[in-house]
């Protein structure tokens, strides 16, 4: 494929991705829930935290974050989407972040969300998106003749270890080839996602290394953790990084 005719294909997906979400244009990381204390500056700083290693081939100009581009019609196929956009039917986090990076590959992007729970619910949820991603064979659009199908497989990501689900989805976003890699983490009480999505194929080792790069953050408590603990403690407000500028909210 020659680079002009790559450059049009990504525009026309980019295009298409972008109905459904912002990972194609510019924007800042979305935020959401009742706790923006000490648990959502934790959050903001596990992505922000050495973005310098950031797997290669993958920006760390982050962009919104990633929203499923169609509704799937199956039930199971439908959470496990939404749940990878960071939008859970119930039981919402007390903190969430989100966040695209973009790559490198044509249309290529990598959509995160880490999403913190109180008690159980994140086991609960991640016991709840294993029972939907077994049960999700076939991805499909419920509107007719929109040329968006995807075929669900497994996903072997024996090499990053500890509570892991995933799938690779491969088929045609309204009639064009595209592969989506979902992946979904459980690291205490944090619920890591990963969408990595792209034209035509997506490489598996690429999402491998994405997904460890964010488990090993996620099961860090972070520099603040300790002074924040101590302030709870006392009854304080704990202590951590200011909330990110008003341009950066969402």
């Amino acid at each position: 494929m020659t680079r002009g005719i790559r450059v049009v294909v990504a525009a026309v997906v980019c295009g298409i991705v972008a109905a459904g979400s912002a990972a194609c244009g510019g924007g800042a990381v979305n935020t959401s829930g009742g706790n923006t204390g000490a648990e959502m500056a934790r959050l903001w700083g596990l992505l922000r935290r050495e973005t310098g290693r950031l797997p290669e081939g993958f920006s760390a100009r982050t962009r919104d974050g990633w929203m499923p581009p169609f509704q799937a019609r199956n039930r199971d196929c439908r959470l496990v989407l939404d749940m990878a956009g960071g939008h859970p039917p119930r039981r919402e986090p007390g903190a969430r972040v989100a966040v695209t990076y973009p790559g490198d590959g044509l249309g290529e992007l990598a959509g995160v969300t880490l999403a913190s729970y109180a008690g159980e619910d994140a086991r609960r949820h991640f016991d709840e998106i294993t029972r939907a991603m077994n049960a999700c064979r076939v991805v499909r659009s419920p509107a007719a003749g929109k040329g968006t199908s995807f075929k669900v497989s497994g996903l072997e990501l024996d090499a990053v270890g500890g509570d892991v689900r995933a799938r690779r989805l491969r088929g045609r976003l309204n009639g064009y080839p595209y592969e989506m890699h979902v992946v979904f983490a459980l690291t205490g009480q944090t619920l890591v996602s990963l969408v990595h999505a792209g034209v035509h194929r997506v490489d598996a080792e690429r999402t491998v290394r994405f997904a460890r790069f964010l488990i090993e953050r996620a099961a860090s408590p972070g520099p603040d953790r300790p002074r924040e603990a101590e302030g709870n403690a006392r009854g304080r407000a704990p202590a951590g990084p200011s909330r990110p500028p008003r341009s950066e909210r969402a």
